[in-house]
């Protein structure tokens, strides 16, 4: 991140297709006027394999940051959007927060795939898998991990990531949900837009219930 002045900047990549306009334009409105975040769009690496495109330009946004000795970076898709949850001076204090826990990763929002997952008194849970890699805060302390990791044809990114550390989390409330374009590269059940608001609502209400329960607990204990 860069202190300019009283203003906290952080990096962010977005892996975008030249050919996906719209997508494109649609990420580019979900960082207008957030002058908290530093722009840089990274064309995507394509292969006929989806999820190796996709780890391809991870490693490229990856070897992009070691360049400029970022100490912390964003890594985003094109298709990511902000939830109505998202607070610059929230979103700050979590990228702090999961620093001072030495996080590897912090996930903006998830599309699930986790089996355990723990509420901590911060707001952050930490989860031992995810699906979804539309919104990750990417710490220094992993740059080197990723790219030394192999990745066949079989991988996908979000599983690979989230088999390489069990130092990760999730802020809650979720500041970052997927978009549905109609299309997608990686999961062919992603195609639908209802699939994805079908996982945006269900995650965002299982970890709901789960702070709540939580909070409720320690309530108890008072």
């Amino acid at each position: 991140m860069k202190d300019n002045g009283n203003e906290i900047i952080v990096p962010t990549y977005i892996i975008n297709l030249k050919k996906r306009k719209d997508r494109l334009a649609h990420i580019k409105s979900q960082f207008k006027h957030r002058e908290e975040f530093e722009i840089n769009i990274v064309e995507a690496s394509e292969h006929t394999i989806g999820a190796l495109g996709l780890w391809q330009s991870i490693c490229k946004v990856i070897r992009l940051a070691i360049e400029k000795d970022e100490d912390v970076i964003i890594l985003c898709e094109d298709d990511h959007e902000f939830t109505e949850d998202y607070n610059r001076e929230n979103f700050i204090e979590s990228i702090y927060e999961a620093y001072r826990l030495k996080a590897n990763l912090l996930l903006g929002g998830i599309n699930g795939g986790f089996t355990n997952i723990l509420p901590l008194p911060s707001g952050l849970f930490w989860l031992d898998n995810f699906w979804g890699t539309h919104f990750v805060v990417v710490f220094k302390t992993f740059f080197e991990t990723i790219l030394n990791e192999p990745f066949l044809d079989t991988d996908v990114a979000d599983i690979k990531l989230a088999e390489m550390t069990s130092n990760k989390f999730v802020m809650y409330p979720m500041i970052s949900i997927q978009k549905g374009f109609g299309y997608s590269d990686i999961s062919k059940s992603n195609h639908t837009n209802e699939h994805l608001q079908y996982l945006n609502s269900t995650n965002a209400l299982r970890l709901k219930k789960i702070y709540t329960a939580y909070k409720n607990s320690l309530l108890l204990q008072m």
